[in-house]
């Protein structure tokens, strides 16, 4: 490999010329496909001649290319990242793996960024080799280069240890039985190198490759204790000098040189990284093995007791002396061991053992910690100002991806009231009220503004439990409310005015005694969602939410109709501002409460919301498209999800909008033109997440419409074309399927003589493929759509795609023919392939049947065990319409000669009984369809009665076992047998006939069918033209079943 030539090739993909990095990045491509070319890429990092950031671009490439191509086979990449992946030789891994791990050391000294990229390259060699034992050569080489005194070749070697100890993360105990002897050898010496080398009884906590060093080794703790504790660490003589190590680096105090830095950049020094996990290896012991949960995964009795008892309450010191000089600013703390210190504390007073260590002090706690870190500082301030949408995440939404303390400080809250509320909800509401009062005045300055708004923000984490029914704080909610929280609706303070709001979001329930209350906060909510102020939009946003609480109180409802109209529209601005669903939830609950008001805006208002779609899927597909092999880390990846949300938020929105239109068929029409763009966007660019809803739009709007629009025509072209580029459409067919179902219903008539969509719905249905792979769900989806496909298209239909559809289902019931008594759905959805089979064309039905060999197996399943447990509409009416259909469809030498000699009785048997059963699913079917325009009222249960025991040490505790017992003696009482259906039938452990969902708004292919006609015309044809297989059907019949074919013929 010519290296002079990746060099320039690497310096040209740093050129501004894009016509010179294009040709660079070319070439490289090219090369990289040539034996050698890591090798060179490894040469070019170790030189000393070549400039750091030519390194630093051919650290990058060599890890994407190792990153790519080093697993195999490459199965889970893009097709666009497979087009630039390609499998590294076998032959020249091990030279790679040996280089590497020079390359790493010889640039550790002079090159840290290099490092950190290369890194991720090892990574993905360790996880794919060491398990298989690929390399096993590895861990004596890290070893070796701790051993060698030089600290900058040390961090090489943990960083090797770390990534093969990071392999036995996820394992459990009985999954990882060789690391029990690698901690036996290795531990031990670890544990002196990070005493006696890198801690140095505090000397090194200047030096940050130390500090990095003994991070490493924190990390490979967490690592082999995360999922599972080795045996090994679970003796006295391993936990105790680990966590006294732990305990050293927390009372580690920290230099000067690192505290003078700025917050920000302190945070980012490896030895306050170290506290960081310190903190959270001695929590994750505490929280996963020490601790009781309800699921009880592992219990390791013998660790427990000597953490619970021995350990515990001598760190839980240590940590009211930490917390005590943080308060009196003698001693700061990373936001990272705060947030670790609560949770410490929270799972403390979760737990019935060591809840009696933290009582005495929670009211400290309370007013010393949680007060202060959910005060507004600084920062945060100017967040509101300048970053509205960051703080509504943050202090509205609570919603945060880093170690937050105030979350961390809002969850000990929430959980102190929740499972101590006998003992916490009292001095909790004292010190609330207490800095409230304390705050008050008629000229508030920006300082108590700050403290009311924290003293508020406790109070709107307690309040749940104040409003309940059986608090004893119930009683006084309104005179606080009066007191201390309505006044603030005039407060110049916006940060107020949304925690305000907050609350009264959170008081939806309540049945308030004051006549004047409810109005003031009507007048409140409405003078905040107009806030036109500087800082309007998290005023706005919380006035929407508070709204939302209040929509389906009747007076407010009644007070909000002449304002509904501006409210939708402050809404509408609002979305277009905020990417949040909470807005579009809102809009949704309006839609809903108010259609009749928004019905003359209902086509502007869905233009708007398409437009706001439109503009947040532009930005979710071009961020899909981005290369992630420019990337250097897996933190650089673009997170949308705040986007995403927003987006189906809208979608939602769209639907209840439409749905309100049920009377307004031309608005119908209108809103498909206007939703037109967005289906057209999504279809195009293959947005699988929006598939479901663009489904449920068109599922809905032809429902309405009762027929299949040009548009609905138009989108399932749509929908053929990108399941011809991608193949894809069968993998999300169950989103498609109600659509799909709709388009058979209504436009059957059109399909029958349209080819082109005819042939679409068949291309969809083979792209939804039958393999080893599928699940049952899967074939219940398939199977669902070429059913109604038979019933729908009728004898149009070839013969070539009905014994497709036949063979695949029959394929598969043969391979699953012992899972038929216990997989209910499966085994009724696939036999109704058959039935309907059996109705378009039964000869063909019949002879596929006996080419498979299942003849007699189908009819008898059929016939005696799922037919006489029928309870879906849908089923008995299919299988009344295959027996007439293979009564007068055939004639009786045919059945004899398929076979159905001995089979006709039983089928006129079945004919009578399903005549019984229909009546009684047809009765049940309307009373659903009654049922679910109803609003059904549910009873909310408190757990105040349940929450304190007599006992007050066991407040909160729930006690499994005795359920337990209850559900053992429960189950052993009806071990005898499985449920029991008729003739016998049952299902052990599997599914029963309920579990077949039958959507009472759903209209079926069959609907339309008049049963009693049907059977009517097909019996006097038998009796006027075949009485010989008239009398085979059904001169067994008992007089009253006989007296039921009667009175069906009979029927006007």
């Amino acid at each position: 490999m010519d290296v002079s030539m990746l060099l320039e090739c690497f310096s040209g993909t740093l050129e501004f010329d894009a016509n010179v990095r294009n040709a660079a990045e070319s070439q490289l491509k090219q090369a990289s496909k040539s034996p050698g070319f890591l090798g060179a890429c490894l040469s070019i990092i170790s030189s000393n001649e070549v400039s750091e950031n030519i390194k630093l671009a051919a650290s990058l490439y060599f890890k994407n290319e190792i990153r790519n191509g080093w697993t195999s086979p490459i199965a889970d990449l893009s097709s666009r990242q497979s087009e630039k992946a390609h499998e590294i030789d076998i032959d020249e891994r091990p030279i790679v793996k040996d280089m590497l791990i020079e390359t790493m050391v010889h640039v550790s000294k002079k090159s840290p960024h290099c490092i950190k990229v290369l890194k991720s390259a090892l990574e993905t060699i360790i996880s794919s080799d060491y398990s298989k034992g690929l390399w096993n050569e590895l861990l004596p080489k890290s070893v070796q280069l701790i051993s060698t005194g030089d600290l900058d070749v040390a961090h090489v070697g943990l960083i090797c240890l770390s990534e093969l100890f990071r392999t036995y993360r996820w394992k459990e105990n009985d999954g990882r039985q060789e690391l029990e002897k690698l901690i036996i050898d290795y531990f031990p010496s670890l544990l002196v190198y990070a005493n006696d080398v890198l801690c140095k009884d505090g000397e090194n906590v200047n030096e940050p490759k130390a500090g990095e060093a003994l991070k490493l080794i924190l990390k490979i703790y967490k690592f082999v204790t995360y999922n599972d504790l080795p045996f090994v660490l679970q003796r006295d003589e391993y936990l105790i000098p680990w966590a006294n190590l732990f305990v050293k680096i927390i009372q580690l105090p920290l230099t000067e040189q690192i505290l003078s830095k700025d917050v920000d950049v302190r945070r980012t020094y490896s030895w306050v990284k170290c506290k960081k996990w310190a903190y959270a290896n001695l929590y994750r012991l505490f929280q996963r093995y020490a601790s009781t949960s309800l699921s009880r995964k592992f219990e390791y009795g013998g660790f427990k007791k000597v953490y619970v008892e021995h350990f515990l309450p001598n760190f839980l010191q240590l940590i009211f002396n930490q917390i005590e000089q943080w308060g009196a600013r003698l001693l700061w703390l990373s936001d990272e061991s705060l947030y670790y210190i609560q949770s410490f504390l929270e799972q403390c007073i979760s737990q019935k053992p060591t809840w009696p260590l933290v009582k005495p002090h929670y009211e400290t706690i309370l007013e010393h910690v949680v007060f202060p870190l959910l005060r507004l500082n600084e920062d945060t301030l100017n967040t509101f100002v300048n970053d509205p949408q960051e703080y509504i995440h943050r202090n509205l939404e609570l919603w945060d991806n880093d170690y937050s303390p105030d979350l961390a400080a809002v969850s000990l809250l929430i959980t102190a009231v929740n499972k101590r509320g006998k003992t916490t909800l009292a001095p909790t509401l004292k010190l609330i009220v207490g800095i409230l009062q304390k705050n008050q005045s008629n000229d508030i300055q920006l300082n108590n503004a700050c403290n009311i708004e924290s003293a508020l923000k406790m109070l709107s984490c307690i309040i749940d439990k104040l409003t309940d029914k059986n608090s004893p704080f119930a009683s006084d909610l309104e005179g606080t409310l009066v007191s201390f929280v309505l006044p603030f609706f005039d407060t110049p303070y916006g940060f107020l005015k949304c925690r305000i709001c907050d609350i009264i979001s959170k008081l939806g329930d309540i049945d308030f005694k004051s006549p004047t209350l409810l109005p003031q906060i009507y007048e409140g909510i409405l003078q905040c969602l107009n806030d036109s102020s500087d800082t309007y939009l998290p005023i706005n946003l919380s006035a929407a939410l508070a709204l939302q609480t209040f929509i389906q109180d009747p007076s407010f409802k009644e007070a909000l109709k002449p304002s509904v109209v501006p409210i939708m529209q402050k809404l509408l601005s609002m979305s277009n501002e905020f990417e949040s669903d909470s807005i579009s939830g809102v809009m949704q609950d309006f839609v809903e409460e108010f259609s009749e008001e928004l019905q003359p805006f209902g086509t502007e208002l869905v233009n708007s919301l398409v437009q706001q779609f439109m503009k947040l899927a532009v930005d979710l597909n071009e961020a899909s498209n981005f290369d992630p092999n420019t990337l250097s880390s897996s933190e650089a990846v673009p997170d949308e999800t705040e986007k995403h949300m927003a987006a189906l938020g809208v979608l939602s929105t769209i639907i209840s909008i439409l749905l309100s239109f049920e009377n307004s068929l031309e608005i119908v029409k209108n809103l498909e033109q206007s939703f037109y763009p967005a289906a057209e966007f999504i279809l195009k660019t293959e947005m699988e997440d929006f598939y479901r809803e663009l489904s449920e739009f068109f599922e809905n709007s032809t429902f309405l419409l009762r027929f299949i629009s040009p548009i609905t025509w138009k989108i399932l072209e749509l929908v053929g074309d990108c399941n011809k580029r991608s193949g894809m459409i069968g993998f999300y067919l169950d989103d498609f399927l109600p659509m799909l179902n709709n388009i058979l219903v209504y436009g059957a008539a059109e399909l029958r003589q349209s080819d082109l969509h005819s042939q679409i719905l068949f291309e969809i249905y083979q792209a939804s493929e039958i393999n080893s792979e599928s699940s049952l769900d899967e074939l219940n989806t398939k199977f669902d759509l070429s059913q109604k496909m038979m019933i729908a298209l009728g004898t149009p239909l070839s013969g070539e795609v009905q014994t497709q559809f036949l063979t695949d289902c029959l394929g598969v019931i043969e391979a699953e023919r012992g899972t038929l008594k216990k997989s209910i759905v499966f085994g009724v959805t696939s036999f109704n392939v058959v039935i309907a089979g059996f109705i378009i064309n039964p000869a063909l039905a019949l002879g596929t049947l006996n080419k498979f060999i299942l003849l007699e197996m189908f009819f008898e399943t059929w016939l005696t065990s799922y037919a006489p447990n029928y309870t879906r509409t849908y089923d008995i009416k299919l299988s009344i319409m295959a027996i007439l259909s293979l009564f007068t469809n055939l004639p009786l030498v045919a059945l004899n000669n398929a076979g159905l000699s001995g089979i006709i009785s039983k089928l006129g048997d079945g004919l009578a009984n399903l005549l019984v059963k229909f009546p009684m699913a047809e009765r049940d079917l309307m009373l659903k369809r009654v049922q679910f325009t109803q609003t059904e009222a549910y009873n909310e249960t408190t757990i105040w009665d349940d929450e304190d025991g007599e006992d007050e040490e066991a407040e909160g505790e729930l006690d499994f076992e005795g359920d337990q017992d209850d559900i053992a003696k429960y189950l052993s009482s009806n071990n005898d047998g499985a449920i029991e259906f008729v003739n016998n039938f049952s299902f052990e452990g599997g599914e029963s006939f309920d579990d077949l969902e039958e959507d009472p708004l759903t209209k079926s292919v069959i609907d339309d069918v008049n049963v009693y006609s049907e059977v009517k015309n097909s019996i006097l044809q038998l009796q006027q033209s075949d009485a010989e297989k008239y009398q085979l059907a059904f001169g067994g019949l008992n007089k009253d079943q006989q007296q039921l074919l009667l009175q069906t013929v009979q029927r006007q």
